[in-house]
């Protein structure tokens, strides 16, 4: 299929990781950002934009022109909006461009759906990772919104073998991933005696924590972040607040990396992988220290857990699955959805 998908493309962002599967599978793919921010960019930069785009909402409008303009000349079978930054009067000028389906797969938390665009946009459908934002949207607004949670992608969230100098670099007892805000400082101040690495460039100096020199300033991603999570002895997941039953990218990008993860638990996990045998979990800030505590004194109790997770991960959870349950959903064709080992196959057949 043509597709044309929308979201910043940069290393390991989750339009990069979309496009890339998009194109293994053999579809014909363009990009377009469709935003001016940038997730772990200049926060400087990605405030101008926001600023400028508020006081002078005409500014924002001729912004999109130009992805309407490529809709048109290009004429996808199907539009893919990975943010929710797009205004709904040019989610109606995008239909009408091209016949082509146009939808958003949305992953982030309700803090970030900006000026709730998302709600009023008229997209032919709508993806979400949050269970509680699928039955408010089919529910209160009618809109056609599916349950589709975030996922891995083994092209590089994947078991890496670790040099000394990897070792060196990446080693710890305990990893964390993402920005330094106060709810991911607050759930990992009780480890700031501990050996523990935050891996990630947004820490705002309003931030003032006991951990905050455990932050590495440094933004790993693809197979640098696999060697990050490879190198840990334990990934502590501290899912934000705003992460009502749904869980996050890390559940999945740390299983389909092989580390021994610690995930605060959700009405949704279950679902997704066997809770204490796959992936332990936690309730508490009390439970995760004790389970930190003890799995570090227990290391050899932490393998056949990693590796079971590490199988379903790849076995359940990969953006190619997850493309082609989008396809099923749009009645795509049979060979659109087909998984790119067999297309591949099919092709040397010809």
């Amino acid at each position: 299929m043509k597709i044309l998908a929308v979201g910043p493309v940069f290393a390991d962002s989750f339009a990069h990781n979309v496009v890339v599967t998009l194109r293994a599978m053999g579809h014909t793919v363009i990009c377009e950002a469709g935003t001016k921010r940038r997730h772990h960019g200049n926060r400087y930069i990605n405030a101008f934009w926001s600023a400028l785009f508020e006081g002078f909402p005409a500014l924002e409008h001729c912004y999109f022109d130009r992805l309407v303009r490529r809709a048109r000349k290009f004429q996808p079978e199907l539009v893919l909006v990975t943010h929710s930054r797009v205004p709904p009067q040019v989610v109606a000028k995008l239909k009408q461009s091209c016949s082509g389906k146009v939808v958003c797969w949305y992953t982030d938390p309700i803090i970030a759906l900006y000026r709730q665009y998302l709600l009023a946009a008229p997209y032919d459908a709508v993806f979400l990772k949050e269970p509680f934002l699928v039955r408010v949207f089919r529910e209160k607004l009618g809109t056609n919104a599916h349950y589709l949670p975030e996922c891995c992608n083994p092209m590089w969230h994947k078991r890496m073998s670790l040099t000394e100098e990897a070792r060196a670099r990446y080693g710890c007892d305990l990893a964390a991933l993402g920005s330094l805000h106060y709810w991911r400082a607050t759930m990992l101040k009780p480890f700031a005696g501990y050996d523990l690495k935050i891996w990630g460039r947004n820490a705002p100096a309003w931030v003032k924590s006991d951990v905050r020199d455990k932050y590495t300033n440094h933004f790993v991603t693809c197979e640098e972040k696999a060697r990050a999570f490879s190198a840990a002895k334990i990934v502590v997941n501290t899912t934000l607040y705003a992460e009502i039953e749904g869980v996050n990218c890390t559940l999945f990008e740390a299983a389909g990396c092989g580390a021994f993860q610690i995930a605060e638990w959700k009405p949704v996990l279950p679902q997704l992988f066997e809770p204490e045998r796959e992936i332990l979990t936690y309730r508490t800030g009390h439970e995760l220290k004790e389970k930190v505590d003890y799995y570090l004194a227990h290391p050899q109790e932490q393998a056949e857990i990693s590796d079971r997770s590490h199988a379903r991960a790849h076995r359940e959870h990969t953006y190619e699955l997850r493309l082609k349950r989008i396809f099923d959903i749009l009645g795509f064709t049979t060979a659109a959805c087909e998984p790119a080992e067999k297309l591949a196959a099919s092709r040397r057949e010809q």
